[in-house]
């Protein structure tokens, strides 16, 4: 699995994104595409409920640095880096998910883990949960990709 992970060098693929919160009374469903690019190139573009980009390539990008970090963790999550040995998180496998806790202090603040769910037929994520300490969830699902 870590060897198809490591020659990922372009993904694309729609997404569908459930955000669970406490301030919504129901949850919140968006819909999109993103396109990765190897080294940093990435376009995380939301269709539905309204049109939204966000593209980065490298240092630039039209996006906020907070904005950066959260679509930075999920393409490491998506890509695998995340699953190999690291600084930002501790990881354990079970079957085809990967528990990811955090260990950096600003890491913490905001998430208490992050699922990644792998694909045992293509060794790639097709989905990422993000557990927000505020008892928020985030759950993205990945289809019809192709790399």
């Amino acid at each position: 699995m870590r060897m198809l992970l490591l020659i990922l060098t372009f993904l694309s693929a729609d997404f569908e994104q459930i955000k669970t919160s406490q301030l919504f009374a129901e949850p919140e469903l968006s819909k999109g595409h993103l396109t990765y690019r190897e080294p940093d190139y990435l376009r995380w573009e939301y269709t539905s409920p309204q049109a939204l980009v966000w593209e980065m390539d490298g240092a630039k990008g039209n996006v906020s640095p907070q904005v950066r970090q959260i679509v930075t963790l999920i393409l490491k999550s998506v890509s695998g880096a995340y699953l190999q040995p690291n600084d930002d998180f501790n990881v354990s496998m079970t079957d085809n998910i990967a528990e990811l806790t955090p260990k950096r202090r600003e890491l913490k603040q905001l998430f208490s883990k992050i699922t990644i769910r792998i694909n045992p037929k293509t060794g790639i994520a097709d989905e990422v949960v993000l557990y927000e300490k505020s008892g928020d969830e985030t759950r993205i699902r990945f289809f019809n990709a192709k790399w």
